[in-house]
């Protein structure tokens, strides 16, 4: 069994080997957010790649933005969102502050996960009843 990548981010193993990863399995997915930084997440987000073009719900707020970048680079910029009012909006921010710090994508075992500095994660899944891949990893 090979290494998940949440520990080749983490640790920073010039050894890990990212898998390819093709457009065409990560665009046009409602991507359902499962963790961050190998936490389980309480608050419903999502996030879809349709080409430059990027959209979901924060969790209070439907969004959308660009990748100013060519996957699997990603540069997330010109973030918007509606303007409803909701208990969590704590949760909302650490969201978008996490979305934009993020620089680029990989996909493992079925989840995309989303990679920036210093190892940070963003792990989704398809379903958004899966199982963080990484928070079992860091228990």
């Amino acid at each position: 069994m090979r290494l998940p990548l949440l520990f080749c981010a983490a640790l920073s193993l010039t050894a890990c080997v990212t898998p390819a990863l093709s457009n065409d399995e990560i665009t046009g997915v409602d991507w359902h957010l499962v963790g961050i930084e190998g936490q389980e997440v309480t608050s419903p987000a999502s996030l879809r790649i349709d080409g430059d073009k990027l959209s979901g719900k924060a969790p209070c707020n439907r969004w959308f933005g660009t990748n100013a970048a060519a996957l699997p680079a990603v540069a997330i910029e010109a973030i918007g969102a509606t303007k409803m009012a909701c208990p969590d909006l704590a949760a909302e921010s650490a969201y978008f502050e996490a979305l934009q710090a993020m620089q680029r994508a990989e996909l493992d075992q079925g989840h995309l996960y989303l990679i920036g500095p210093e190892g940070r994660i963003m792990e989704f899944a398809k379903d958004p009843n899966e199982p963080c891949l990484s928070c079992l990893a860091r228990q």
